[in-house]
């Protein structure tokens, strides 16, 4: 799952990005620096101590980015324990390692007493170097499996302070998804009022589209066929997609009948090469209208835009992972700047939105567009919905 982040005025998407990871090095780095062991190993063993207390802050900077930016949005926000106490648990020992490997090249560098003092408080044993050393060592690499005390020990040094960082996080993320959550409610009821407004007129044109057709059926049957396509389209426009996902075989004939409308209007000026699977399982839903962007801009920008010979090659492939959906278009001689920007990024927008594991590539090349698009297929079942 991917959280938005809160919005901060005065700074753009990249500088707030920027400045948080900042915060967070820099507020890890001086956790690290003034804790206890830090203190203790400069003191003692000086330059030698501080290279110590730099690997330490790495390998927590490393367990921070690693749970909080790949194992928590992948199995922790997915709901997916096992994989996750794995994952956990064998961080734990990789990182119970790497101090055991630290303990012992300190060991080499600078020496540590064969004994430690009898008299030394039980609660300050943790931040005695030589204790934890000799501990360490009768209990061998994978020692926090048969010392209670290595094994604290090990989360008190190489995990507190992340696990405290990324505590503020969740609680960041969380305040994030409010705020997302809300802001989408009061779109979505703006979005229902401008539905409402909306219904007069596409209703009366549709009417109007039914009268004309129905007088030029017989004195002129092409123009007939071009108006009983779009009718078709506006029908589906507006009476079959009033549900969050509609059928994918409805979808896609959706696209087919576009593509017959434009193949009407552009003639023999396009070459059009369609591959659409025929018959798709029922239960396959998808959300309307997020694949007919692409189609629309392939002809608007690869055939509207050019008086020569121009082509469009369209492709869609069901299986059990999802979707794709490859569409390339020739390229006009001189093609406008502007193509694909206010149009693209609203369509990013509804992407990340609506599907945040697809993939987009869009390729320019001298003589073509090519899109690539791949994403997940709702699998509707009776009573319950779940992503292919």
């Amino acid at each position: 799952m991917k959280f938005p982040r809160i919005q901060q005025p005065f700074l753009t998407t990249s500088a707030r990005g920027i400045l948080a990871h900042a915060v967070v090095v820099v507020t890890l780095y001086v956790l690290v620096n003034a804790d206890g062991l830090a203190v203790n190993l400069r003191y003692r063993y000086d330059g030698i101590g501080q290279w110590f207390t730099y690997g330490q802050f790495g390998l927590q900077l490393g367990i921070y980015y690693s749970w909080g930016y790949w194992l928590f949005p992948r199995y922790l926000y997915r709901f997916q324990p096992l994989p996750l106490l794995g994952l956990v648990l064998l961080t734990y020992i990789s990182a119970y390692l790497a101090n055991y490997a630290g303990f012992a090249w300190l060991h080499q560098t600078v020496g540590f007493p064969d004994t430690v003092s009898s008299s030394l408080p039980r609660s300050s044993l943790w931040l005695n170097l030589t204790a934890m050393w000799h501990r360490m060592e009768r209990h061998g690499p994978l020692g926090l499996f048969t010392n209670v005390s290595l094994f604290g020990w090990n989360f008190l040094l190489s995990f507190a302070y992340p696990a405290l960082l990324l505590a503020i996080k969740a609680l960041y993320d969380n305040m994030a998804a409010q705020i997302s959550n809300a802001q989408l409610k009061q779109q979505n009821v703006q979005l229902e009022l401008g539905y409402l407004k909306s219904q007069i007129n596409p209703h009366f044109l549709f009417n109007v589209l039914n009268s004309v057709y129905a007088l030029t059926e017989e004195d002129c049957p092409p123009a007939a066929q071009l108006v009983h396509q779009l009718s078709g389209l506006m029908q589906y426009t507006l009476y079959e997609t009033a549900e969050p996902t509609v059928p994918l075989q409805k979808e896609l004939q959706f696209i087919r009948d576009y593509i017959a409308l434009e193949k009407t209007r552009t003639g023999n000026r396009v070459d059009l090469q369609l591959s659409l699977p025929d018959t798709i399982d029922e239960t396959r839903h998808i959300v309307p209208f997020v694949l007919i962007p692409f189609v629309e801009n392939a002809f608007k920008h690869g055939v509207q835009r050019s008086a020569r010979k121009s082509w469009v090659r369209l492709a869609v492939v069901v299986d059990e992972a999802g979707l794709q959906l490859t569409i390339s278009n020739s390229k006009p001689a001189r093609p406008e700047a502007s193509v694909g920007g206010l149009g693209l990024t609203n369509v990013r927008k509804r992407l990340d939105l609506l599907y945040p594991d697809h993939t987009l590539r869009i390729t320019s090349k001298p003589d073509e567009y090519q899109v690539d698009l791949r994403l997940p297929v709702m699998v509707v079942t009776k009573g319950a919905n779940a992503v292919a």
